[in-house]
């Protein structure tokens, strides 16, 4: 394929990202030979359409490569590379990010989330799922996480902080998605 032909590809998948038409984007995806492909931001694309169609194993090669490519060893890739690495239910691989991630971004609070989903994907326990979450409700007041804190409270059986933390959703939001819910 001659960089003519790459470019098309590209623009097209971009297109379609754009559109949220990711199985498309993963049909050109599979034309294109990635391992010639040296731009960390394209391999990055390509490893989030895979992704988003269930194509952990591909998405991770992809990122990998994408990180491996990228002069500064992006957080983005990272935080990509931890979620799919627990799609694959590979707790140590997701850990093994993680602690990168905190390495190059220790104020990013996304780590939060990444937190979050490795203790949920160990098993952890209701008491420590909801500290994480209180930790990074702290520090940022998110609609969705502010929705799932709430769902933990009621699945712990707290009803009382459950309608609290729905109070102050409403409040805060007013309306969304996660208000209505």
């Amino acid at each position: 394929m001659d960089k003519y032909e790459y470019r098309l590809k590209l623009d097209q998948m971009k297109h379609l990202v754009a559109e949220k038409d990711y199985k498309a984007a993963a049909e050109i995806a599979k034309s294109v030979a990635w391992k010639k492909v040296k731009a960390p931001t394209d391999l990055y694309m390509a490893g989030k359409v895979y992704d988003h169609t269930k194509q952990y194993e591909e998405s991770r090669e992809l990122l990998l490569m994408a990180f491996d490519r990228s002069p500064r060893r992006g957080r983005n890739i990272l935080f990509r590379l931890t979620q799919v690495a627990i799609k694959l239910q590979d707790i140590e691989d997701a850990e093994s990010y993680y602690k990168e991630f905190l390495e190059i971004a220790p104020h990013d609070n996304l780590k939060y989330v990444l937190k979050y989903h490795i203790a949920k994907a160990k098993g952890a326990g209701l008491p420590e799922q909801i500290t994480i979450l209180e930790d990074f409700m702290e520090r940022e007041y998110t609609e969705e996480w502010i929705f799932e804190l709430a769902y933990l409270y009621h699945k712990a059986g707290d009803g009382v902080r459950c309608v609290e933390t729905c109070d102050e959703l409403v409040l805060w939001f007013g309306e969304g998605k996660y208000v209505e819910k």
